[in-house]
């Protein structure tokens, strides 16, 4: 034992001291890269909290009237844009209640349902236009033996920023409203593109 202590000490000596204070990396070359690294993690958390806070957010929803007083609309001999006038919700204003018309303020992927309703002996229909073209419809012939009509449709789409999307009430078809809103317009933007 005492012989390795010996060769231990002499191989020591032998060695210069600033060989000795000198690691083979070097400590602050591998510190920089940490603070460049540090850096740029702490710019991609703040891009991605940025992100998620400057997220687009949009949803309405929306039924005839906010009345509780009965209304008729239709039947018409053309079609007639339906503008949905009381809205529960409409999150980054999309959705314009004067006119009935969403205009996409992003591009992204939306979902749409619409719910039509109308009692008695007239058929009730709305359709989905997409730029004033048919995309789709929701229908029901006259009321048989219950005496009330009620019909639905949804539908995904991938919107352009500045798509309009509207409902149309069918020719010779009538919606309903009363205190129950049963006749809705909702959408959402899903996530953008």
């Amino acid at each position: 034992m005492l012989i390795f202590i010996i060769v231990l000490m002499v191989n020591v000596w032998a060695i210069p001291a600033d060989d000795l204070f000198s690691p083979n990396i070097n400590i602050l070359e591998e510190l920089g890269k940490m603070g460049a690294r540090m850096k740029y993690m702490e710019k991609e958390m703040e891009r991605l909290r940025t992100e998620n806070t400057e997220r687009v957010k949009v949803a309405f929803s929306a039924s005839l009237s906010a009345s509780t007083d009965v209304k008729y609309i239709g039947p018409y001999a053309e079609a007639t844009n339906v503008v949905y006038e009381n809205a529960f919700t409409n999150i980054g204003n999309a959705y314009d209640i004067n006119t009935g018309v969403f205009t996409a303020p992003v591009k992204g992927v939306y979902f749409f349902n619409f719910v039509v309703f109308n009692p008695y002996a007239i058929s009730t229909g709305v359709r989905l236009l997409k730029n004033g073209n048919f995309v789709v419809a929701a229908s029901d012939n006259p009321p048989g033996q219950d005496t009330e009509d009620t019909a639905c449709n949804s539908v995904t789409l991938l919107l352009e920023q500045g798509d309009r999307i509207l409902l149309q009430l069918l020719q010779n078809c009538r919606i309903y409203t009363d205190m129950w809103k049963r006749n809705t317009f909702s959408g959402h933007l899903l996530f953008t593109m």
